[in-house]
């Protein structure tokens, strides 16, 4: 009894360690700008006056944009992925072990080195500065291909051959059993699409340069300008812009811990 309490306490303790950076980042952000760097728990003097000052027509306009360009990368690379990672598990066709080898090998190439030829090739498509360029290369992640795959080579056959005893035809069984059944996978990859796109700087930056397609990344990095920045603006704007996130985490917490403590379908 004694041990389980200790453990309740550690792991409370440890759970405030890990919210104390947060709590600092949005107790600062109703500091004023002479007291912003000075260590306390608690602004002396709280003002919303930051807040007034970042929720601009701009600002507003980058938070759309990211979640724009974060949801639809997010749904369609979970489609596109899924069924990728589908195909390589189950059906035969030629070069299917060649195909997969080339996809995994691209995880061992830094991103950083493929920026300038995207950047060129999405230029000779003509679409850069639009949604199109911010969007469209972030489909393409070999991450998530891998996951599904792996995922699929486990699913239980059982299921597929009642479904074709049944009638069911590739696709339809695909919907209306295996990507229903695939939610333990899905919602992991989903955090970690929405959250890596949203965290996204070094792209938009390259392949857009129209302040309306500007996404709070860049936006964010933009506000820092030398010794003259705001800086408890700056405070501001990022606590407004990491408010996503955690919404979007609280909302799938329950699922989250599903998916993990799930280990095979029985």
């Amino acid at each position: 009894m004694k041990k389980g309490r200790v453990k309740i306490v550690l792991l409370a303790a440890f759970g405030l360690l890990l919210l104390f950076p947060i709590y600092i980042l949005f107790m600062s952000t109703f500091k004023t700008s002479s007291e912003l760097f000075v260590v306390s728990l608690w602004p002396k003097s709280p003002t919303f006056d930051n807040l007034k000052a970042v929720l601009n027509s701009e600002f507003l306009n980058s938070i759309k944009n990211s979640l724009f360009v974060s949801t639809t990368v997010t749904v369609v690379a979970m489609i596109l992925h899924s069924l990728c990672g589908y195909a390589l598990a189950r059906l035969d066709f030629p070069g299917k072990r060649w195909i997969f080898g080339t996809i995994v090998s691209t995880l061992m190439i830094p991103t950083t080195t493929i920026l300038v030829p995207l950047f060129m090739v999405c230029k000779a498509f003509g679409i850069t500065n639009s949604y199109a360029g911010l969007i469209i290369p972030a489909f393409f992640n070999a991450y998530g291909i891998f996951l599904f795959r792996q995922y699929y080579m486990d699913f239980p056959k059982e299921l597929e051959e009642a479904a074709e005893v049944e009638g069911c035809s590739k696709i339809r069984m695909f919907v209306s059993i295996v990507l229903p059944l695939s939610k333990p996978m899905i919602v992991p990859l989903t955090i970690a699409f929405f959250l890596g796109t949203w965290n996204n700087y070094l792209w938009p930056l390259i392949v857009n340069k129209k302040e309306e397609y500007q996404t709070v990344q860049v936006y964010l990095a933009n506000m820092v300008s030398g010794y003259s920045t705001p800086w408890n603006e700056v405070i501001a704007t990022a606590a407004v812009a990491a408010i996503p996130v955690f919404i979007l985490f609280l909302l799938m917490q329950k699922q989250l811990q599903d998916g993990i403590k799930v280990t095979g379908i029985k």
